[in-house]
């Protein structure tokens, strides 16, 4: 029995434990008894260095990450999930210092990641998503702190623990969905913003997939890089004009709602339909309006909050983390929106 099992049967938080285990903060009665009766029923003992480091150590967590406001703010979802977890393990002194970089700015990530280094941190929490440099700037340190991947896997790299979907599944499912609300078969578009990250190639490698024994079916890939709008609206003209039995567009990030957005001003709307990954907030409004058919999302909140809880676990307690930590696959139509 740890703290997070009696936390997860008593319906609190770890630091609502703790306060009862070391006899101070303010504690409901009722609160306060619930627990105490799952501690004496279990035989609960507190770990001793445990509560050593607590009481000692403060730890400083690294989060490596691009712009907040940028990608449809998908990166603030995740931060407020780090933040979440911050406040439930108040009582053991976690904090979080931001290193964000501009993508695909490869001296941007690499300044970050350098600034990271440099600032004494506990542990790291990494976005991935520039696969071969991230790889290159970890290769580098000679003994880096123990650090924890989200929203994509890297292969090649040794983390504690991975906290993201299986991308190449997400593609495979984001296939089955256009199937259900696009017309036939014809030609299928799946759309990258950045080419450099490894989950989206792989939904892209998914998506493709599940296509692949169709003889009516083919599906292209389209480059629109997400801060170069006019390229991308440019890019999806041509294969409209090239493709004219173009049934679908598959969008492997948040970047749906720009799609949408050329699709509609361009009429194509009638004949193409629309899959999106990410309920972020434009991408929530397209859906309820009726210009996305489709939205699959990956919890964005929860990877960064389990990411944290993931570092608790190994740096305060010693325990063993799991090498991935597997997102389930939300997916959304205008029907079920929360």
């Amino acid at each position: 029995m740890t703290v997070v099992e009696i936390a997860r049967q008593a319906g609190v938080s770890i630091g609502t434990v703790d306060r009862v285990l070391h006899n101070r903060g303010r504690v409901s009665p009722q609160t306060r008894a619930r627990i105490l009766e799952i501690i004496q029923e279990t035989g609960y003992q507190p770990n001793a260095l445990a509560r050593q480091l607590k009481r000692k150590q403060s730890y400083r967590i690294g989060l490596l990450i691009p712009e907040l406001e940028k990608e449809s703010r998908y990166w603030q979802l995740v931060d407020n999930g780090l933040a979440r977890a911050v406040s439930e393990l108040s009582a053991f002194s976690f904090s979080v210092e931001r290193f964000t970089f501009v993508r695909p700015d490869r001296v941007s990530l690499s300044d970050a990641f350098a600034r990271m280094v440099a600032a004494d941190c506990t542990a790291w929490v990494i976005a991935p998503i520039m696969q071969e440099e991230t790889l290159v700037l970890l290769s580098e340190v000679e003994d880096p702190v123990p650090y924890t991947f989200i929203d994509s896997p890297l292969p090649g790299a040794s983390p504690l623990t991975t906290v993201a979907q299986e991308p190449f599944q997400g593609g495979y499912l984001a296939g089955r969905m256009m199937d259900l609300v696009a017309s036939g078969d014809g030609t299928f578009a799946v759309i990258l913003p950045y080419t450099e990250a490894f989950n989206l190639n792989e939904r892209a490698r998914g998506f493709s997939s599940w296509f692949g024994n169709r003889p009516d079916s083919r599906v292209i890939k389209l480059v629109c890089p997400e801060p170069r709008m006019a390229e991308a609206t440019a890019t999806l003209e041509r294969a409209m004009e090239e493709y004219p039995d173009m049934r679908g567009m598959f969008a492997v990030s948040a970047i749906g709602h720009k799609i949408a957005s050329i699709v509609s001003g361009h009429g194509w709307r009638d004949r193409v339909a629309l899959v999106g990954y990410d309920l972020v907030a434009e991408n929530e409004r397209c859906l309820r309006e009726g210009t996305i058919d489709c939205i699959l999302s990956q919890r964005p909140e929860d990877q960064g909050r389990i990411a944290l809880f993931q570092i608790y676990r190994h740096l305060v307690y010693g325990e063993t983390s799991a090498r991935e930590v597997r997102m389930p696959f939300d997916v959304y139509f205008k029907e079920n929106l929360p």
